[in-house]
């Protein structure tokens, strides 16, 4: 980052989120800002005569800048805590805290989000949580990295969002999209991000678009849309076994039994759409029903994923073309495990 083509709104902006994160000194400010400027040169002494006049400056403005008197002085922006209470402080640091770490790429954006939080956070608690930023170590760029401005300008913005898209068991062939974005949900799962909304391309319906699939997005800035009254969310999800809804889809009844072992991961509950036998079987496994909407091939692709997690504690008991499946894929893993 140069400072010198920052501009000093810019400039100000960012800092502002700096400072309301931790308290800093100068001497750390510019660091963030121009890491490669040398030491008691030149440069550097004007870049900390910058950052002293941004820091004045945002005090200036009305920002609560509070400076110690430790030697260095470290600078921060006390404001004043969120209508939150500590039950909900918590709750959007740890869903934050789980989409960062869990983020496939570089999370960058989670990362400012993650900042601001922490800005909300008591005193005692910045530090710890400014270090666990660091935690993740070096990573690439993903598409999910670069489409999720896209994605979000559309949606706060009640744009629709083109873009192109390779649908997973389809043609394998790219084809352009147009969606009118109404929510945009993690994947329970692997907490990947998907676009849900009308899709006016080709079904005129909502569909669901995994965010990191997405080719050459482009927000129509040109256009409009508003979210019918009739979508309900809750409707469309609660057909969904991951993130694939359909308002009004059917679901079918999967029969299933898990071994002792994976009794206790089962009886602890967290899938919604899951119910078990209240007691179990004289061996210990314990059977269960899984209610899941099948996709254009006729199963229900992302239950069966999950399925699959349990290795050989589950067995698929129905219906048959599921078992046959379930069955089908196990032996093919086990015929390849013997050319191995």
């Amino acid at each position: 980052m140069d400072l010198e083509t920052l501009g000093q709104a810019q400039r100000l902006f960012l800092l502002a989120g700096l400072l309301r994160a931790r308290p800093m000194t100068i001497k750390q400010l510019v660091l963030h800002f121009a890491p490669d400027l040398c030491l008691d040169s030149q440069e550097w002494r004007r870049a900390e005569r910058m950052m002293q006049r941004d820091v004045q400056t945002l005090a200036e403005l009305g920002e609560q800048v509070v400076s110690t008197k430790t030697r260095p002085p470290r600078h921060h922006i006390k404001h004043a805590q969120q209508s939150l209470t500590a039950t909900e402080l918590l709750i959007f640091h740890a869903a934050l805290r789980l989409t960062y770490h869990r983020a496939t790429g570089e999370g960058e954006a989670h990362k400012r989000a993650m900042q601001r939080i922490i800005g909300w956070l008591p005193e005692h608690l910045r530090e710890v949580t400014t270090r666990s930023l660091g935690d993740m170590g070096k990573r690439r760029r993903t598409p999910e990295d670069l489409n999720l401005r896209h994605a979000a300008d559309a949606w706060t913005g009640g744009h629709p969002l083109r873009f192109l898209y390779k649908k997973p068991g389809g043609s394998g062939q790219l084809r352009p999209n147009i969606i009118e974005p109404y929510l945009i949900e993690p994947h329970p799962q692997n907490l990947d991000l998907y676009v849900i909304g009308r899709e006016t391309t080709f079904h005129n319906a909502v569909r669901t678009f995994k965010l990191a699939r997405m080719q050459q997005p482009e927000v129509l800035r040109g256009e409009q849309y508003r979210i019918p009254a009739d979508f309900q969310p809750r409707e469309f999800l609660e057909s969904a076994w991951g993130i694939v809804g359909a308002q009004g889809g059917r679901k079918d009844t999967i029969h299933l039994r898990f071994r002792a072992d994976a009794r206790y991961r089962i009886e602890e509950g967290g899938y919604p759409h899951l119910k078990h036998a209240r007691d179990p079987n004289p061996d210990g496994s314990l059977n269960a029903t899984l209610q899941a909407p099948p996709d254009s091939s006729g199963l229900p692709r992302e239950a069966l994923a999950w399925i699959f997690s349990f290795g050989p504690r589950v067995e698929v008991l129905g219906p048959a073309h599921l078992r046959a499946h379930w069955l089908n894929e196990l032996r093919e893993a086990a015929a390849q495990g013997d050319h191995a």
